[in-house]
């Protein structure tokens, strides 16, 4: 009676006595003997055995690279996530590991990577979750990288411009996974006045940022953001910078000091020499003109900041105190040996202008005219020396001119003087033909003094006329300070008594009768930076 026979079964409640061919559904139920508590129980069978993870769904699959800096976010969804490890896996089978992977719940992971770390060339990228009892779950084929325009140009400063003068930049950056153009377009913050960008093709895509800034009143830096796009309208920003500088010129028309200011390490400078005095003759003829001061244009001259460079600016030549002889104008130096603002350009020295001497034609920074009644008629030879570290390249000095022979009445012509961008012309006539002095040599043009207007330095003076009454003809002042010679007729044509223009370096003109002339032209130094 204890035992069940088989004829107390419900035989209809079991049925089947076939084995599942397949594995249970997990919302199978089967019977178990719960040998603790000594029952039979219900189990679901996908809560019998080793349970594992399952991965469902990861979020985003398709990220944007942008300049490759900072981090990408994924979220993980499935189950069974506690105690779970996560990682992604190239197209070639090599693990990426995320920088940092959390466990939010049973059901979600967030990992974190740095963009830099997931190349587009890997893509599609698989991703796997192993759990705490190293079964794993994995989803194929799940990430793309759509790859933004990568910037070549590093971020920062693309350089300087100097208000008033043009300015051109260029910006460039690449698609990696287009042939198509980038272009680019001004995200946030300000160019330059009247800078505009105009997109190339140049290199897979280049801005020219260019323009000519006017209005700036002070050195300003300009910040801004460009956005690079490409043909499938992906994006990229990155952050630069130009600055406008507005030149500071110190003009020196005396001797003295310039102290450099921190941070200059280059500056322009000029430095113009005291022009000569031109001569008058003993004769009635034309006297040379004076030579020009000799001239230094020196660009980027090196030195050192917070230092300070001695400056000395040469007078002109003084009027003659007798009718023969003109002076020299004095040197123009920048730097003394031991100046602690001296940088590797050295010490410039520009020659005083030759005086103009009707014995001796005169070699100086710019050479004299010669005189009609000397004893030679040959110019005086320039002797501006080439300086250290340009090779002469910017030291400018030139010959004076010849005399015109004496006529019958020594009323030969005087020589211009030379200036710094041309020799003095060579006295005409005489001989019974009008005796017509020779013009001064033109001085060189610079726009240091302001930036932007053209001026004239060391300009050569012109030769006296003949004494031919109602003939002869001074000859002009060269274009830079120089003043012309004196005519038959110094009342009317008083141009040899007149001084040489100051601060320019000018010779003054030969005169044509006793003490008809004037002093040279006082020099100046000219720093911009």
């Amino acid at each position: 009676m204890a035992k069940i026979r088989q004829s107390n079964l419900d035989k209809s409640i079991i049925t089947g006595n076939t084995e599942l061919a397949e594995s249970a559904a997990a919302n199978d139920i089967l019977l178990i003997y719960d040998a603790t508590a000594g029952v039979i129980k219900k189990v679901l069978s996908s809560n019998v055995g080793v349970q594992g993870v399952t991965l469902t769904s990861i979020s985003p699959t398709n990220v944007v690279s942008g300049d490759g800096t900072g981090n990408y976010t994924f979220t993980l969804t499935g189950t069974n996530f506690t105690g779970a490890a996560a990682t992604l896996i190239n197209n070639s089978g090599t693990a990426v590991a995320f920088d940092s992977v959390t466990v939010n719940s049973s059901t979600q992971i967030t990992g974190v990577i740095a963009k830099s770390s997931l190349a587009n060339a890997g893509e599609p990228y698989d991703v796997k979750v192993t759990g705490a009892n190293n079964i794993t779950a994995q989803l194929d084929n799940q990430i793309n990288i759509d790859a933004s325009p990568v910037f070549v140009t590093d971020a920062g400063s693309l350089g300087d411009v100097i208000v008033s003068v043009a300015g051109s930049f260029s910006v460039n950056a690449t698609d990696p996974e287009s042939v198509g153009n980038v272009t680019f377009e001004l995200q946030s913050g300000s160019l330059p006045p009247s800078y505009t960008i105009t997109n190339t093709a140049a290199e897979g895509g280049t801005a020219i940022i260019a323009g000519t800034d006017s209005t700036t009143s002070s050195t300003t830096t300009f910040n801004f953001v460009l956005r690079a796009v490409d043909a499938a309208s992906n994006t990229s920003s990155r952050a630069f910078s130009i600055r406008s500088r507005v030149p500071v010129t110190e003009s020196f028309t005396s001797s003295g000091t310039f102290a450099v200011p921190s941070g200059i390490t280059a500056a322009d400078v000029l430095v113009v020499a005291g022009g000569g005095s031109g001569d008058s003759t003993h004769q009635s003829g034309g006297g040379g003109g004076g030579g020009a001061g000799g001239l230094i244009f020196f660009p980027s001259y090196p030195v050192t900041p917070s230092g300070t460079i001695t400056v000395t600016v040469g007078c002109g030549g003084p009027k003659p105190s007798s009718p023969s002889t003109g002076n020299f104008g004095q040197d123009s130096v920048l730097g003394s040996p031991g100046d602690p603002g001296l940088g590797q350009g050295g010490v410039l020295t520009a020659k005083g202008g030759a005086g103009a001497n009707a014995t001796t034609a005169s070699a100086g920074g710019s050479g004299a005219g010669a005189s009609n009644d000397g004893d030679s008629n040959n110019g005086g030879i320039a002797n501006q020396t080439s300086q250290p570290g340009n090779s002469g390249a910017y030291g400018f000095g030139n010959a004076g001119g010849d005399a015109g022979g004496p006529g019958p009445y020594g009323n030969g012509s005087g020589g211009g003087g030379g200036g710094a961008g041309a020799v003095g012309a060579g006295g005409r006539g005489g001989q019974g033909g009008a005796p017509n002095g020779g013009n001064g040599g033109a001085g060189k043009a610079y726009t240091i003094a302001d930036g932007t207007t053209s001026v004239y330095y060391a300009g050569g003076g012109g030769g006296g006329s003949g004494q031919t009454p109602g003939q002869g003809r001074e000859g002009t002042g060269g274009q830079g300070g120089g003043t012309p010679g004196s005519s038959p007729d110094p009342s009317s044509h008083p141009g040899g008594s007149q001084n040489g223009t100051a601060n320019r370096g000018g010779g003054s003109g030969g005169g044509n009768a006793p003490l008809n002339h004037g002093a040279g032209g006082k020099g100046v130094v000219i720093v911009r930076y």
